[in-house]
């Protein structure tokens, strides 16, 4: 089994270990500059071994499969004000960004803002409708962040304690 663990602003790491729930703080600070997926090996006191997979991301990203829409409104196309629309798979959720599967190959650039909906897997299928802005694109997948940044987002904020 592995476990994720965050990197603090202090470089520690709180590793839980999966079999018992016991936590441990770490001194992490010896992987701060290092480049590459950092997995480790634990040892809990109650005997369980486990693999720790330390996470650099300032905010904790869910894995979900939720079907939804996007829209890009494209001002600067030759062939006048065009808007580009497709479906999409929202693969991970955090409560400042989203990466998405698209269908098809996006017609957008990193920097765009686009708009997308989906609904989440809740007990009431809340309906999320947020513009947001390109980061990366690695083929079909792409990154973004909300373009507008909320103090604390309701919807995805309780979706993502449950």
């Amino acid at each position: 089994m592995t476990v994720k663990a965050f990197i603090t602003s202090e470089n520690t790491a709180t590793i839980t270990c999966p079999a018992c729930q016991k936590s441990v703080t770490k001194d992490v600070s010896k992987f701060k500059d290092t480049d590459k997926y950092i997995k480790l090996r634990a040892h809990c006191p109650c005997g369980h071994s486990y693999t720790v997979f330390l996470e650099r991301r300032k905010q904790y990203r869910k894995s979900v499969e939720l079907r939804g829409v996007y829209r890009h409104h494209d001002p600067a196309s030759t062939s006048g004000d065009v808007e580009h629309w497709g479906s999409m798979t929202v693969v991970d959720l955090s409560r400042t960004g989203i990466r998405m599967k698209l269908n098809v190959m996006p017609k957008f650039k990193v920097g765009d803002r686009i708009s997308v909906e989906f609904r989440l897997d809740d007990a009431n299928s809340s309906l999320v409708r947020r513009d947001v802005i390109i980061q990366n694109i690695k083929g079909l997948y792409v990154g973004a962040t909300y373009a507008m940044a909320q103090s604390y987002d309701n919807i995805i904020g309780f979706y993502m304690l449950k």
